[in-house]
This record gives structure tokens, C-alpha cells and sequence, in this order.
């Protein structure tokens, strides 16, 4: 039986206007600028491989015919898909760094890597020192999405924490989009090299806007707690309650946060509890599954490939440059009325939504190659090529308002606090294994198969949404330490009149287990 103390703070001011903050906001955006860089440095691969003077440098052309060299396949997907065997690394070493040092520690980690990737990239004399790079990027660029993740997700209000959250994901679209802007603007430029090894350098801003951020940013209130900095967690949790109508609720959220910390501490934190422990292993495997079968429904080839994938629907550079902004930019937009969907409509949602949209445009899309691309004729279906590109854009746009913001929302919420960080760090891992695999051979595939790759994705997204109907839980609006009773487990938090005098209890298949304050 829930105390009227405890329904408060585990059902904390029940609509977002009693939620909201301005401080809590303005830092929680301020975090998601981070994965602004994740988005622009992996996408400007794609804007660079469709820079003519870039393909000439490297020699993946033939600077008479211009035609691709014999390499140039492996090579251009070693550029792309080199960035996330980096990624898989950085990813699974920031979710340690921010378990020991806060999450604080965790940003700075990844704009370290990504400034020392980003200007050697744009400094890459051949196509083996730009590949090498592209990992030392991909260290540090990827992993700002999980750091990001956790650290809003332990910030950001209840009711609130899909939109807030949320905003990681227009985040990444923007950078998307600046990175093709960037792309088509110096496409321009008169000088060869500053046609591609300027947008290259602009990949520097974003984490060097992170180092300048980090002084004002507080440090995670749940890592405090971990730590046993009890009263620098308090005073982080009331500058973010300020203003607030109902401050007896924010000190009891306090409480039982610390409650529920306290017993997390107790608690295995090894990767190896994630597989071994019933309910934290449904947990990781839909993480995984989240990442991987998101990645393959099509969206990061399409992205990292738009100049080929254009090239095979008659376009040329130029108009392949456009296409990618107008195809990124949209999805800004849609993001944004994603995230705000995310607390109204729910996670669950969302993702079966995006499956099924994902899956019906590439259908539509797989049809029109077959019959009016394969191969472009010399006048070609100008109706049947402009179908083809209108349904890559509603892809993007249904992709970035359910699947890409479900992914730095839902995940974060999955994991209890001494896990948090280990399991989005898992399922971002497995989404980057899932883009090594495909980037790596989505060149050859698309010059010898042709529209059958997409078949792929069709069969891959429509086979995610049956999984996704039996297996994802929804999680809108429960407070982080009240989602442990979706996978099993029975949480009981007992609070009295005293914030301070509380304790849970949590009762799985495992056994029961108890902690007082």
C-alpha cells in the first residue's frame, strides 16, 4: 500500500506544466548539443564522397573517365563503415568512464576523441590516414549519444523526459543536415582541397562547444548518490526542481531517488549481471535489438550513400547534393514533432509505427528501381524517379520522429542507475556492428545487386515490428526507479511522513531485496 507521500513522488506532479523548469530545460538542451557532433561527423562522409574533387584526390576515380577505380568500392565503404568499428569501441569505454568519473567525465572523454579525430581527417593525405581517423573519430563522435542519453534521461522530469530527451534525437538530425549543407555549399568553391577539407574541419565546432559547456553543466544527481555526495545530489535536485509549486514533492523524489540509489549500490554492476539476471537480460536484449534492427531498416546507408543511391536514379552530383539536404532537412522537423509525440502517444507507439512506415516507403521505392532504374534508360521516368526520391523522404521524416528519437529516449530508460550507463552503452554497441556490416558492403551490393538490397531492409523492418508488438514495453511517464516492474520485478517503495525515512524493495524471480535509509 502506497503512502500519499510515496504516490507523490513516484507519480510526481502529474502533467508537464508542474514539471517544467526553465534551469532544467536550458541544461538538458544544452546536453543534447553534444550529439549535434555524432550526427554531422557521420554524415559528412556522405556529402564528401559526393564531392568530385575529394574522389579525384583520393584516386577512387579515373581522372579521364571518371570512372570508379577497381578499389574504390572497398574503400569508399572502409570510410564509412571504419567510423563505427571506432564508434563500438568508444561507446562501450565511455559507458566505464562515466560510471567511474560522472557523466560529466563521459563528455569530455568524447570531445577529446572526436577534436583529435576531426582534425586529422580533414588533415588525411590518402585514403588510409583518412580511414584510420575516421575511427579516432568515430570514438569519440558516437559516444556522445549514449552519454547524452544517460545524463538527460537522469535529469529530465517524468512526465517531461521523452521531449526532453528527445531533443538528443533532432540533435543528430540536425547535424545530419548541417553536414549536407556544408557539402553542397562548398561544392562551390573554387579551391579543389577547400571543397571537402573545410566541411571537414567545421566537424571540430560541436565538441569544442562541448569543452566550453561543461563548466556550467551539473553533474548527474543519481552519480552523485552512487558516490555517497549526498548533499551535492539534494542541491543539484532543488536547483532543478526551482520554481516548482510543490517543493514537498521534489524532496520526497529526493528521497526516494536516493532510496532506490542506495540499494543500487548493493547491487552487481558487471557487464556480466546484464545476461545472467533474468529481468536485465530482457532488458539488454531489446536494447540490442533496438539498435540493430533500427540501423537495418535502411536509414544509415541511405544516408552515408545518398550519391550512389541517387546516381542510380540518373541524377548527377550537383543534383545528388541538393537531394541529401532537402532529404535530411525534413527530418529535423519531423524529430522535433517526435519528441513532443514521445509523452503523449508513448515509446511503444512510436516504434511500431516507425517499422511499419519504414518498411512500406522502402517497398515502394524497391518497386520503382526494379522497373524504371534498372538500368536508368536515356529518358528516363522522370514521375516514376521523383516517387522514388518523395518516398526516401517520408522514410527519413517517419524514421526521425519515431525510431531515431525512440532510441536516445527509451533506451537510457531501460536500465536501473549502476546499469544504466553498461546497457545503453550495449545497444548503441550493437547498432554500430550493425552499421560496421552494412556500410561496409552496401557499395558493392548496390553496383552488382541493385534494388534486391533493399529487400533486406524490407524483410528486416517488417519482422522488427512483429517483435517489436510481443516484446516493448511502454515506459511513458513512470519515473526511472518504477520501470524495473515492466521486465518482472516487484518494486514496493515505502515512504513516511519523513523524506528521509524510506526504503525498496525489489522482488524478482532472483529473490527479494531490501534497503533501508
Amino acid at each position: 500500500m502506497h503512502t500519499e507521500a510515496e504516490a507523490s513522488a513516484l507519480h510526481v506532479l502529474p502533467n508537464s506544466t508542474t514539471q517544467f523548469t526553465w534551469y532544467n530545460f536550458r541544461i538538458c538542451f544544452l546536453i543534447s548539443l553534444a550529439p549535434l557532433a555524432f550526427g554531422y561527423c557521420v554524415s559528412i562522409v556522405s556529402s564528401t564522397l559526393g564531392q568530385p574533387s575529394f574522389l579525384l584526390y583520393m584516386k577512387l576515380v579515373d581522372p579521364e573517365t571518371f570512372e570508379p577505380t577497381k578499389n574504390a568500392s572497398a574503400l569508399e565503404g572502409a570510410m564509412s563503415s571504419v567510423f563505427f568499428a571506432g564508434a563500438g569501441i568508444g561507446v562501450l569505454t565511455s559507458s566505464f568512464v562515466v560510471d567511474k568519473w560522472g557523466r560529466r567525465a563521459g563528455i569530455l572523454f568524447c570531445s577529446v576523441f572526436s577534436i583529435a579525430g576531426g582534425v586529422m581527417c580533414c588533415a588525411a593525405q590518402n585514403p588510409g590516414m583518412f580511414i584510420a581517423f575516421r575511427f579516432v573519430l568515430g570514438m569519440g563522435a558516437n559516444a556522445f549519444v549514449p552519454v547524452a542519453g544517460v545524463y538527460v534521461s537522469e535529469l529530465a522530469p517524468p512526465v517531461l523526459r521523452g521531449f526532453f530527451g528527445g531533443l538528443n534525437g533532432v540533435m543528430i538530425l540536425l547535424g545530419y543536415s548541417l553536414s549536407s549543407y556544408m557539402g553542397l555549399a562548398f561544392f562551390h568553391a573554387s579551391n579543389p582541397t577547400v571543397q571537402w577539407r573545410t566541411p571537414l574541419g567545421l566537424a571540430l565546432i560541436p565538441p569544442t562547444l562541448m569543452l566550453l559547456l561543461l563548466p556550467i553543466l551539473p553533474e548527474s544527481p543519481r552519480w552523485l548518490l552512487m558516490q555517497d555526495r549526498f548533499e551535492d545530489a539534494e542541491k543539484i535536485v532543488e536547483k532543478l526542481h526551482r520554481g516548482r509549486a510543490q517543493t514537498e514533492a521534489a524532496r520526497t523524489e529526493f528521497a526516494l531517488m536516493r532510496a532506490q540509489v542506495e540499494q543500487d549500490k548493493t547491487m552487481d554492476s558487471s557487464c556480466k549481471v546484464l545476461f545472467t539476471r533474468p529481468s536485465y537480460r530482457k532488458r539488454a536484449i531489446i536494447a540490442m535489438l533496438i539498435g540493430i534492427l533500427g540501423q537495418a531498416s535502411g536509414v544509415t546507408v541511405i544516408n552515408n550513400f545518398s550519391p550512389l543511391i541517387y546516381s542510380t536514379l540518373g541524377f548527377d552530383p550537383k543534383e545528388t547534393l541538393s537531394l541529401l539536404c532537402g532529404w535530411i532537412s525534413g527530418g529535423i522537423f519531423a524529430a522535433l514533432i517526435g519528441a513532443w509525440l514521445m509523452d503523449k502517444l508513448g515509446r511503444r507507439t512510436l516504434i511500431l509505427f516507425g517499422f511499419a512506415g519504414c518498411c512500406l516507403c522502402l517497398i515502394i521505392v524497391a518497386v520503382i528501381i526494379a522497373l524504371f532504374a534498372t538500368p536508368v534508360p536515356e529518358t528516363p521516368n522522370m514521375a516514376a524517379m521523383g516517387t522514388a526520391v518523395a518516398m526516401l523522404y517520408v522514410f527519413i521524416w517517419i524514421f526521425s520522429a519515431t525510431l531515431n528519437n525512440a532510441l536516445v529516449v527509451y533506451l537510457p530508460e531501460l536500465f536501473p542507475n549502476h546499469l544504466r550507463a553498461k546497457g545503453v552503452a550495449l545497444g548503441i554497441a550493437a547498432l554500430d556492428i550493425t552499421d560496421l556490416v552494412l556500410l561496409q558492403v552496401t557499395p558493392v551490393a548496390i553496383r552488382t545487386i541493385g534494388w534486391r538490397y533493399y529487400l533486406v531492409f524490407i524483410c528486416v523492418s517488417a519482422t522488427a515490428l512483429v517483435w517489436a508488438w510481443f516484446q516493448v514495453p511502454e515506459t511513458k511517464g513512470l519515473p526511472l526507479e518504477k520501470i524495473a516492474e515492466l521486465f518482472g520485478e516487484k518494486v514496493e517503495h515505502v515512504a513516511t511522513s519523513d523524506p528521509k525515512d524510506c526504503y525498496v524493495e525489489r522482488i524478482d524471480n532472483m529473490g527479494t531485496e531490501k534497503h533501508t535509509v
